[in-house]
């Protein structure tokens, strides 16, 4: 596959304007008739249901009728308005039963909805609570009540159904909560307590979008970006990536909000997107909503900058806390794979840094920042389309977001799942293609897994380009993530292991805050030191300083929270550890004033100024 996607059998496909799936098809998978309801299981001699419509004499819907004596037929009681129990549902571990319930509200709308059977527990109170909402009525009766649960339950349609409990692939078909896009032997459906869907909208067409989102996207490299990943998330079950996200770190206002509108319009209703302001536990299930699709975090200052760095391991490692049953065994914890674009005034390692906590690079790699600003003296924008102020262009972007929104992630399914095979060797080749052109070849590993995921995005882009979704030029999503990346790279300090510059960073800063006041002059041994740290020695000639670090103070306060062994390695590789020794030691043994022979580390830490 050539690096523009130029062989992909998918652009062969329609352009999906109006994207918008059918109702599910009960009809698609089995050319039997469907019996659902139980209109004569039983003899009037014996109890019954029926769902009678039309009938003079009864209200339409659901009937119960009692046993009769044999001499006259008691008063049959109505249950609810026309409920059909259409199929019956289980997950892949022959768990997780329900049915599917379908059934016309007073408009004429009809709904479906797979009912888990657990909600037939208790008192049925948030069944009746959710079919109410959905537009079925219901009788106040309370015996009325408890039949509604046992009609369900003793309901035998003859259909199946495979029921799954998130969104997103499974097999050959992505599951919505509204739809499934495309074709299996076996009917799917995505089954939950209730019918709230995680902002799956739809509204207008896909030329809407493009024209009114689409467009304004282009030449602006961040715009470009972030809505590449929304076309990216779906491709991580394709190509077999784990979970990840960047964050757009900037002054307020600059831009960065828009961007996640953008992006989230791809996808769905502005509400989509998220806030930070949630607890760890809270962002689990915000994750598991936004299984194979893209999740938008606004806000990072309102997380815990406690919490922030777990939270961001969590979200990337797609598996949430591990949790025991009533009885103490383990149960299985939500697991869930996921692009997620966050947005900011203070990158993650800052956030965490107000807290007096220290980032890690695995935290960093998962959650890559780039700088908002573009550079180009407008903000996180470069074009502003005819626009005369990036304020101006940021509002017809959230105007068009919020009116238009939802299509263009459904036609890139379509196009996908008509072609699904094919989809990993594309990305897999681009993917090559894209690290081989914008990483030197003596990147550190750290550095080529993020840019792999910046290659998924650009695949991303240019796939929908390709498939006539975006409505984008082929190069243009691809150029952006090049320059987001070297944005990326640039505030990184270099394609180099995250931990050797972090350490680095971290001696640096010790001696820039300690050099004078915690070290002992070699020649003026009479001044008080208070809390020393070692012994300084001016070299005046050579114009710099020498620094005899005492082993206690260098392992628990040079080097906090990093491995003394590395550093010291690392510094000796640098030539700011001079040892001397013949035997190769990282230590010295000088004769220092009131301590005799002492063992101590003998640094130069000016020769560290200006590395990475």
């Amino acid at each position: 596959m050539g690096a523009d996607f130029n062989d992909n059998p998918m652009t062969a496909a329609n352009d999906l304007d109006a994207a918008e799936a059918p109702p599910l098809d009960l009809e698609a998978t089995n050319d039997e008739p469907m019996t659902g309801q139980q209109e004569g299981q039983a003899t009037r001699r014996g109890s019954s249901f029926e769902v009678i419509e039309f009938r003079e004499g009864f209200h339409n819907g659901v009937h119960f009728f009692p046993p009769s004596d044999g001499e006259t037929e008691a008063k049959p009681i109505w249950i609810c308005s026309p409920l059909r129990v259409v199929a019956r549902t289980r997950n892949d571990h022959q768990e997780g039963h329900g049915r599917v319930l379908e059934f016309p509200d007073a408009d004429g709308h009809l709904h479906q909805w797979a009912m888990p059977m657990s909600l037939l527990a208790g008192d049925g109170t948030e069944l009746r609570s959710t079919l109410l909402s959905m537009g079925l009525e219901l009788s106040q009766n309370r015996k009325a009540r408890e039949l509604l649960a046992d009609y369900i339950q003793r309901a035998r349609p003859e259909r199946t159904a495979r029921c799954v409990d998130k969104t997103g692939w499974h097999g050959q078909v992505f599951v919505m909560p509204e739809n499934v896009i495309g074709r299996t032997m076996e009917m799917v459906l995505f089954q939950s307590a209730t019918r709230e869907t995680p902002g799956f909208g739809v509204a207008g067409s896909l030329e809407d979008w493009r024209a009114n989102v689409g467009a304004l996207c282009r030449k602006n490299s961040r715009l470009l970006f972030a809505v590449s990943m929304a076309f990216a998330a779906p491709l991580l079950a394709l190509v077999g990536d784990e979970s990840g996200g960047f964050n757009l770190v900037g002054a307020s206002s600059c831009g960065k909000s828009t961007a996640l509108r953008a992006a989230t319009s791809a996808w769905g209703e502005p509400g989509r997107k998220q806030n930070w302001r949630a607890t760890s536990n809270g962002l689990e299930g915000v994750a598991l909503a936004h299984h194979d699709a893209l999740l938008c975090l606004d806000e990072m200052a309102q997380i815990d900058p406690r919490e922030a760095g777990e939270t961001a391991y969590m979200l990337a490692n797609g598996v949430g806390k591990a949790r025991a049953n009533r009885d103490g065994s383990a149960r299985r914890p939500v697991s869930w794979r996921t692009l997620f674009l966050s947005a900011g005034e203070i990158g993650l390692a800052g956030h965490m840094l107000t807290a007096g906590k220290r980032a890690r690079a695995g935290q960093e790699i998962r959650l890559a920042d780039i700088p908002a600003d573009a550079g180009a003296g407008l903000g996180l924008f470069e074009e502003l389309h005819g626009h005369a102020t990036g304020a101006g262009l940021a509002d017809a972007i959230g105007q068009a977001s919020s009116r238009f929104y939802g299509t263009a992630a459904r036609a890139f399914l379509e196009r996908l799942a008509s072609n699904i095979e094919a989809v990993p060797s594309q990305v897999e080749g681009f993917r090559r293609e894209f690290l081989a052109a914008v990483l030197p070849p003596d990147a550190d590993g750290q550095a080529r897994r993020v840019a792999g995921r910046f290659a998924l995005v650009a695949a991303g882009g240019e796939m929908a380009s390709t498939m006539g979704v975006s409505g984008w030029e082929q190069g243009e999503a691809k150029r952006a993530a090049q320059v987001c990346l070297q944005s990326w790279l640039a505030a990184r300090g270099g394609s180099g292991p995250q931990e050797e510059r972090a350490a680095l960073a971290q001696v640096r800063l010790f001696f820039e805050q300690h050099g004078e006041s915690r070290f002992t002059p070699w020649n003026g041994q009479d001044r008080v030191t208070i809390n020393r740290a070692g012994f300084r020695r001016a070299h005046e000639l050579e114009g710099h300083t020498e620094y005899y670090v005492l082993p206690e103070t260098f392992k628990t306060e040079v080097c906090a929270g990093l491995d003394e062994r590395f550093v010291l390695r690392l510094l000796k590789d640098r030539g700011a550890l001079l040892t001397g020794g013949e035997d190769n030691r990282f230590a010295v043994k000088p004769r220092l004033h009131g301590m005799g022979p002492t063992r101590c580390y003998r640094l130069v830490p000016h020769l560290l100024e200006g590395t990475a």
